[in-house]
């Protein structure tokens, strides 16, 4: 495995690690879209991070192997 593979699947490990840690203190629902006058306007569940973790890294390592 290429050093620039594995330091970005460190950190995507450490990075669910640290999202897992705090999810347990983080409140059941969060705001995820507000509108122009700051009001939250759109909620998800804590665990939905969880979901959306690796979705920078994939499109990260799409345009990286892509360009080989």
């Amino acid at each position: 495995m290429k050093k620039p593979t594995r330091t970005a699947l460190l950190l995507l490990a450490g990075t669910f690690v640290i999202l897992l840690a705090v999810t347990f203190v983080l409140p059941s629902q969060i705001p995820f879209h507000f509108n122009a006058k700051g009001e939250a306007g759109w909620y998800a569940s804590k665990y939905f991070i969880l979901c959306l973790t690796p979705v920078p890294y994939l499109i990260y390592w799409q345009f990286k192997r892509n360009k080989k």
